[in-house]
């Protein structure tokens, strides 16, 4: 009796997960390093530097567009100073202090601990029964 084989399929990479924000949502500007550092609204083309905010500044989002590989840009509004202007997804969070990052599980190690037998009957072939 045979075994059908089924072709060799490569695993799918693992999907890049990003926030996502609805237009009228509040969210948060995020700044990467200190608490000093600030990001900076621009114009349409991402280009001209219209207003700069500092981390966790609430701000509402008024649209977006969509990107590739985490380039979505979704346009804002400052709440206290009403400034306006586009800022990039990952320049943006959910909440206003900053969550720490999620630790993941230890990956298992693919060596075993318990050596690996050769051929326990020398004399004798793979599948092959000693007599």
């Amino acid at each position: 009796m045979g075994f059908s084989r089924a072709p060799f399929r490569a695993p799918s990479p693992p999907r890049v997960r990003t926030v996502v924000f609805a237009v009228g949502q509040r969210a948060y500007v995020a700044c990467s390093g200190d608490g000093l550092a600030r990001v900076t609204l621009t114009d349409d083309a991402g280009k001209i530097a219209r207003a700069s905010l500092g981390d966790g500044a609430e701000v509402a989002i008024l649209a977006w567009r969509p990107g590739v590989a985490g380039n979505t840009r979704y346009r804002v509004r400052a709440t206290d100073t009403e400034a306006e202007g586009w800022l990039a997804v990952c320049e943006l969070r959910g909440t206003k202090v900053a969550l720490p990052p999620v630790l993941s599980a230890p990956t298992p190690h693919t060596t075993s601990s318990v050596p690996l037998r050769v051929n326990d009957h020398p004399g004798h072939r793979f599948g092959q029964r000693g007599e």
